[in-house]
């Protein structure tokens, strides 16, 4: 079947899937944006060899299966126009309108920035690949609050490149598959699209860790007949048993989807074996009366599992999933989950998010946002209280993409916090100067310390105080970002002299530590960090460190890794020379029964304390020290006359010792930024740092100063445990 051949009949297919739900829809409308999708992207082709209308067309059938209105697919078909042709917002919005136009601007991914093309620094384009990621995701959320439908598309686009990912270099299929279950896979959750989060969740598992994915379809697939004759049978004994209580019930089984089974796995630690619940039946009745009735039946015929019984009907979720859960010891006394629903609220389970939206005849339903997704809103709150991408995207996961706990204010009203969230928390989200003046807490009628964490259900009492005022040490007991930037903002405006003066006492103590006392009196050094990291002033910048928003090390890091060439030689100039060491080399080593030798380090092998090490007797230049393992020794040990034991003084005191490390990794970006920060973390001062990359592979160069084994051990532990540094090693040259 030819090319054209095959774009008509997924044409038709689209039709067809649309006229399931609405016969009356504007099918002109639909044929229309096909050709003109068509037409724009005649010639391109994806990275699978296909045609590159496949794509948009295969994403507006996944909307098409969530019965989305016809201007949300059309805007499917076309939303990659923008980025991938010649046609521009005005052209769309004059053949379209304007509501379509602005869904495919809305949804319209950022260029890819090459790094190689604008810059030859390894360091910069890690840098300017991660914050326009997080500027792209960024762009996207807002999107998504000014119109749902916007997010709708990005992740229906996200699943059709998902299903077709293979196509794709092994890098980035894995960065797109982690980006997907940290950043959409909870989204998709939270707007209740389950069909998609389980088929996305799964796609992406099996890109990031396919080992683990295929080993886990085999042994799913030997307990999977054995399973279903199980769950035939306790679907036959719940039916016989409802329709005793005259309850017309559909009963269905449901094989939980692979990552949720991984995931069990591996957050409590069990063997595959120990998993029992890979079905859960789902009983869906035509009341909540009898959905409530139906729980009695099923906890009649077998024990309800302790505190595995939940009533999201009294309690929604956030994303207004609605429905009955318990655990009971089924058959067997095996572990077996039950969801029991009306009709009504499993089409909102079915359809999520697209189950509220009425956009037929071009009516929006206009309390989406504020009476069904609350929590919409805070995406736009959220804007408004960070100044870069990175920061709002990790604010946006922390707040609104992780497990959430549900808490009554005395009044009823629900209020969704982070997991492991604490009354601060709480005060801040009933209102600012609430969590300003809080004093304490009363948590279902009693006195809790402010870092109690509140748990599912609880009712939460902010006590105030009139004069009350925040505390700096709150900052490490709060766990949203929204209380974290609200108690840094008061800081900031009350305290900022305080603030300044603390800042510049930190930076400076930083800077002494990293050789680099210089840079606070360079002016247009410190003006160009202040501008990348968003401040307007050097001294925003002091007051931001004095109260705890950015750390000294962020500063250095800046420092080190993003200057331009231009500036490298007055850097240099600036940064002092290495530390002294505390004693001299000969006093570091004894050389055994020989007293007042010339001992010196070798620089091949660079040994320090806890080394095992051996001198050679060199010609007019005294003692050479040695690793023991050290290769230039090898063709040395013949001369057993010039082969001499060594040892380190056990009364040495501890001074800096240079050693150099590689690093061999897959690229990523972030990855330098991670080792700098790590090596400071570990307060090791680092002379130099030379890295580069070619394909997917990188190479860093470390020179550092430690005092010792046991220290240089421990980092290139940590080093090695940073996601794709693949080995660390000592570096010995050759002689």
């Amino acid at each position: 079947m030819c090319a054209v051949d095959v774009l008509d009949k997924a044409q038709e297919e689209l039709i067809r899937l649309v006229k399931v739900y609405d016969e009356e829809a504007d099918f002109d409308l639909l044929r229309k944006a096909f050709q003109y999708a068509r037409i724009a992207h005649e010639g391109q082709m994806r990275a699978s060899g296909e045609p590159y209308l496949i794509h948009p067309l295969e994403v507006a059938k996944v909307l098409a299966g969530l019965h989305l209105d016809t201007n949300t697919i059309s805007a499917a078909l076309l939303h990659d126009i923008l980025e991938d042709t010649q046609i521009t917002y005005d052209d769309l919005k004059a053949s379209f309108g304007e509501e379509i136009a602005s869904l495919v601007d809305g949804v319209t991914k950022l260029s890819a920035i090459s790094a190689n093309e604008r810059k030859d620094s390894v360091s910069w384009a890690i840098k300017e690949r991660k914050e326009s990621q997080a500027e792209n995701l960024r762009k996207i959320f807002i999107a998504m609050a000014r119109d749902i439908r916007v997010i709708l598309i990005k992740l229906a686009d996200r699943l059709h490149n998902l299903r077709t990912l293979s196509s794709l270099p092994a890098l980035k299929r894995k960065f797109i598959a982690k980006e997907t279950l940290e950043i959409f896979a909870p989204i998709t959750s939270r707007l209740g699209l389950w069909r998609l989060k389980w088929e996305i969740e799964d796609l992406a598992f099996s890109y990031l860790e396919p080992e683990n994915y295929r080993n886990l379809v085999q042994r799913v697939a030997k307990r999977r007949a054995e399973r279903e004759k199980v769950i035939e049978g306790v679907i036959e004994t719940i039916r016989k048993k409802l329709e005793e209580l005259h309850i017309s019930a559909h009963i269905e089984g449901r094989p939980k989807h692979l990552y949720s089974i991984y995931q069990k796995m591996a957050k409590r630690g069990k063997e595959f074996s120990e998993i029992y619940d890979l079905f859960a039946l789902r009983i869906i009745v035509n009341s909540v009366e009898e959905c409530y009735a139906s729980l009695g039946a099923i906890h009649g015929l077998w024990m309800p599992i302790k505190d595995r019984i939940k009533d999201y009907i009294a309690m929604p979720k956030a994303n207004n999933y609605k429905s009955l859960h318990t655990s009971v010891y089924g058959p067997g006394n095996e572990p077996l989950e039950i969801q029991i629903r009306t009709w009504e609220m499993h089409r909102v389970d079915e359809y999520g998010v697209a189950a509220h939206w009425a956009y037929k005849e071009g009516k929006r339903d206009i309390n989406l946002v504020r009476d069904i997704f609350p929590w919409i809103q805070r995406i736009t709150e959220l804007q408004g209280e960070t100044k870069s991408a990175a920061e709002y995207v990790k604010n946006l996961k922390l707040d609104l993409l992780e497990s959430q706990v549900f808490v009554f204010t005395p009044k009823g009203d629900v209020i969704g916090l982070p997991a492991g969230s604490t009354p601060i928390d709480f005060a801040y989200r009933i209102h600012t100067d609430v969590g300003h003046r809080c004093a304490g807490a009363k948590v279902n009628a009693k006195i809790v310390s402010i870092d109690y964490q509140l748990q599912n259900g609880d009712i939460a009492d902010i006590i105030t105080s009139k004069h009350g005022t925040p505390s700096l040490d709150w900052l490490k007991v709060c766990k949203s970002s929204h209380a974290k930037n609200k108690i840094r903002q008061w800081f900031k405006k009350e305290r900022r002299d305080e603030n300044i003066v603390r800042g510049r006492e930190i930076l400076e103590r930083e800077l002494k530590r990293n050789r680099l006392e210089g840079f606070p009196g360079n002016e247009k050094i410190m003006k160009q960090v202040t501008a990348e990291l968003n401040f307007l002033t050097f001294e925003d910048l002091l007051a931001s460190i004095g109260y705890g928003e950015n750390t000294p090390a962020q500063i250095i890091t800046r420092i080190k890794e993003e200057l331009p060439k231009e500036e490298a030689e007055e850097i240099e100039a600036l940064i002092k020379k290495p530390v002294a060491r505390k004693q001299k080399t000969a006093q570091a080593v004894k050389v055994k029964g020989i007293d007042n030798l010339l001992v010196k380090f070798s620089k091949c092998c660079l040994p320090v304390p806890g080394d095992s090490i051996i001198g050679y007797i060199t010609m007019g230049k005294g003692i050479s020290v040695h690793r023991v393992d050290c290769p230039n020794m090898v063709p040395l040990t013949s001369q057993k006359e010039r082969i001499i034991d060594v040892e380190w003084d056990s009364r040495l005191k501890e001074y800096l010792y240079t050693v150099e490390l590689e690093l061999d990794a897959w690229d990523r970006p972030g990855l330098l930024s991670e080792v700098m920060n790590m090596v400071n973390e570990m307060k090791i001062s680092a002379r130099s740092c030379k890295a580069w990359a070619k394909k997917d592979a990188a190479v860093i160069k470390l020179c550092i100063d430690v005092t010792n084994k046991a220290q240089l051990e421990d980092l290139m532990k940590k080093l090695a445990q940073i996601k794709n540094i693949m080995k660390v090693k000592r570096i010995t040259h050759t002689l």
